[in-house]
């Protein structure tokens, strides 16, 4: 393990502000690569040299600097990592003076760099496996499976297990981390933070899984992130249903509950061998942005309960634009120019209940006269009957693709 400038300047940054002392961190060469003195950069220091061969502190004293290449008076110890000396970190001042603190400030150093050291172990092992998982997801398998198989064994997935995908948005998860990474001073303590966040959403999680450890769980980007979930493929296609909109519940109610985020959840379907995790993964996705804007963030959504829905991602945004156009907002050659909001939700009231005018008139708390008034108000504007099963699909769709395209769902 090596230290670099970057580390080794923080560290005597931060030491220096408690101290009140230079301080000097030389690397394994006895070169110097940290310091309060900026002069001394990349300068040779034979007394750190000889710490290093030696194994021992060295007080150097000002009628010693004459035969020391590089030296200063002070004092001077090895830096121990796995009890292995990989550098040294020297006091300026005269060891009688300084002394009392090299002790502190080696154990101070050692305990800095071994939390650098072990946060970088973690962050490469979590990296790897984020790395895989989202290869996994994207069906960048590759033209061996047997190697990726392999590749999955050393992270610890067995990916021939049979899985489904749920996708996760936390709401402003991102924007939170955000604003708390920028409460820091300092870049690494943020990074650290924001790492931190990252591990508790994903550990817990894990937690709920505490007794199959073969569920894969892994950050995205943003808001969100997934866990692919083992199934049995011996229950029955309800039965495997219900268990995921079980653990999904509690996922959700978990992370609601312990960390305060409103949680959106999206599942896709079961897809057969390694390469079908990437079409439940973008099924997943589609279950969830679909789900959200139709019917708005905070629950669970199945892909195969996505309805009309599931077409609209299909669609290109500037068709469905021309097609609420025509449908919704055609004058068909009358005076109104478009649909209002107080017509547009009675419109989806109307859907909401079946086309039952009754039902409708009962939900919106409105007389049926009322009901029927503004119903014959969009046949008016729009030339289509929402009362006739033709014209009602055509302002169905339209009123989807609305509230898909405002992404927000009408109340």
């Amino acid at each position: 393990m090596r230290i670099t400038h970057k580390l080794a300047q923080n560290i005597v940054d931060k030491t220096m502000n408690i101290l009140g002392k230079n301080i000097n961190i030389m690397d394994e060469n006895g070169v110097i690569i940290g310091s309060g003195d900026k002069s001394r950069l990349n300068q040779f220091h034979e007394g750190a040299a000889q710490v290093i061969k030696e194994g021992k502190k060295l007080e150097i004293y000002s009628k010693d600097i004459n035969h020391l290449v590089g030296a200063k008076p002070g004092i001077n110890l090895p830096i121990e990592y796995n009890n292995k000396i990989i550098g040294v970190v020297g006091i300026t001042g005269e060891p009688n003076e300084v002394t009392p603190f090299g002790e502190v400030i080696k154990m101070t150093v050692e305990m800095m760099l071994q939390q650098e050291f072990l946060l970088k172990e973690l962050q490469l092992e979590q990296q790897v496996q984020e790395n895989f998982v989202h290869d996994l997801i994207s069906g960048r398998i590759g033209n061996d499976s047997d190697l990726f198989i392999t590749r999955g064994q050393i992270v610890g997935y067995d990916i021939l297990i049979p899985r489904v995908a749920l996708v996760m948005d936390i709401y402003q998860f991102g924007k939170t981390a955000q604003k708390s990474f920028q409460t820091f001073r300092g870049l690494k303590e943020g990074e650290i933070y924001l790492q931190r966040l990252k591990n508790e959403v994903v550990k817990t999680i894990q937690g709920i899984f505490i007794n199959s450890p073969q569920e894969i769980v892994s950050y995205l980007e943003g808001d969100r992130f997934v866990a692919l979930k083992t199934i049995n493929l011996k229950d029955l296609a309800e039965m495997a249903r219900k268990k995921i909109f079980l653990m999904g519940d509690k996922i959700k109610n978990t992370i609601s509950q312990r960390m305060k985020f409103k949680v959106t959840i999206g599942i896709g379907e079961y897809h057969e061998g390694i390469r079908g995790l990437n079409k439940s993964f973008k099924e997943a996705t589609q279950a969830l942005d679909v789900g959200s804007r139709l019917l708005g963030a905070g629950d669970i959504y199945h892909v195969d309960n996505l309805g009309i829905g599931r077409l609209l991602t299909e669609i290109k945004e500037e068709s469905q634009k021309e097609f609420i156009e025509r449908t919704i907002y055609s004058t068909k050659g009358n005076k109104e120019k478009k649909i209002n909001e107080f017509l547009l939700e009675t419109l989806q009231g109307f859907f909401d209940n079946n086309l039952s005018i009754t039902k409708t008139a009962k939900a919106l708390f409105m007389h049926r006269n009322t009901l029927l008034y503004r119903l014959g108000k969009i046949r008016k504007i729009t030339g289509l009957d929402p009362k006739k099963f033709d014209d009602a699909v055509q302002l169905r769709v339209a009123l989807k693709m609305k509230i898909y395209q405002d992404g927000e769902k009408i109340k």
